[in-house]
């Protein structure tokens, strides 16, 4: 099932298209500073996410035959126990304050279980080199 979810992101690093059963938000803008945390509008108390680039094991992202929209995949694997994550996307020039995301939810990834992802449609944001930035957070 997919739900759209308005976000906001203060953090950087984004991408949405849904795996079935998972949360999917629209192209927003959000801070592209991969130094910054992400938050939502409903947010999650800090105590109960954490940022989880350790569990992501590959990333592809590459240009669709319209070189405005992009795709993202990879894959992550949990390493603790049963958990929801937030993966986060952005395609943007380095430098970029601002930009337009996709994000998803995963959900329930057991322990230890290589879990692959698809976002599709990811908005190339305006500016020269534009590189693909993630941001993957464990909730709960």
């Amino acid at each position: 099932m997919r739900r759209s979810q308005p976000f906001l992101v203060a953090a950087a690093l984004a991408a949405v298209a849904c795996l079935p059963g998972c949360s999917g938000g629209g192209a927003q803008p959000v801070a592209a500073d991969p130094s910054a945390t992400a938050s939502s509008s409903a947010p999650t108390p800090a105590s109960k996410t954490r940022a989880a680039p350790e569990d992501l094991l590959s990333l592809r992202c590459v240009a669709t035959a319209d070189p405005k929209v992009w795709t993202a995949q990879g894959v992550i694997v949990n390493s603790a126990s049963t958990a929801d994550y937030r993966l986060t996307v952005i395609v943007a020039s380095p430098g970029t304050t601002r930009a337009a995301a996709r994000r998803i939810v995963i959900p329930k990834v057991s322990t230890g279980v290589d879990t692959p992802f698809t976002v599709d449609r990811l908005p190339v944001n305006p500016g020269s080199a534009p590189s693909c930035r993630v941001q993957l957070v464990r909730l709960g």
